[in-house]
C-alpha cells in the first residue's frame, strides 16, 4: 500500500483490536466506511490483517450541554493515517482538525462514572479560564484503556479541552 511502510508486519484483527481499543465488530464497520481499511483481506478466508505503526485512540467530541435531562450532540472519532486516507475511498463523513494544545486531566474508571465526570470538566474549564486560556473547540473524552479488564482505580479516560 503507497504510504504505508512494508516493512511493518501484519497483524490480525484481534491482535490490532486490541491495540487500537477498538472491537474487531468496529474495525469491521470502520473498514465497510473507508475510515480504517485493513493492510491485507485474505482472498480465501476473508481475515483482515492491518500494520501496527502507531494506532490512534478513537474520541469522543460533545458539541453540546450535557446534564441530567441530556447527553448531549456528540461526535464519536476514529483518528485516520493521512497516508491511509490518501489512498482509500472514505465513505463517511470526515473532519480535518487541525493541530492544537490541550488541556486535560486523566480520570479513573470510578470517576467516569455520571455524575462524577462533570467534576472533570469542570474541573478543566476552570483551568482554562484561571489561566487565561481560550477555547479552541469543544471538550472531548480519550479513552485508552481497555474498559473491559480495567478496575475501578485504573485511568482509562481523558477529559481534554482543546485551547488556543
Amino acid at each position: 500500500m503507497e504510504g504505508v511502510e512494508d516493512d511493518d508486519p501484519l497483524l490480525s484483527i484481534g491482535v490490532f483490536a486490541r491495540r487500537a481499543r477498538l472491537s474487531p465488530k468496529a474495525l469491521r464497520v470502520y473498514d465497510r466506511q473507508g475510515l480504517l481499511p485493513p493492510d491485507r483481506v485474505d482472498a480465501v478466508t476473508g481475515y483482515r490483517y492491518y500494520r501496527g505503526g502507531v494506532v490512534a485512540v478513537p474520541f469522543v467530541v460533545y458539541h453540546g450541554q450535557v446534564n441530567d435531562d441530556s447527553d448531549g450532540p456528540v461526535e464519536v472519532c476514529v483518528p485516520i493515517d493521512p497516508a491511509r486516507a490518501a489512498v482509500t475511498e472514505v465513505t463517511t463523513a470526515v473532519r480535518t482538525e487541525p493541530a492544537h494544545r490541550e488541556v486535560y486531566t486523566t480520570l479513573t474508571k470510578a470517576q467516569v462514572e455520571y455524575p462524577q465526570i462533570l467534576s472533570a470538566y469542570d474541573a478543566v474549564y476552570r483551568w482554562v479560564e484561571e489561566n487565561d486560556g481560550r477555547e479552541a473547540g469543544p471538550g472531548r473524552e480519550v479513552y485508552f484503556a481497555d474498559w473491559m479488564s480495567a478496575g475501578s482505580a485504573t485511568e482509562v479516560c481523558d477529559i481534554a479541552v482543546p485551547v488556543a
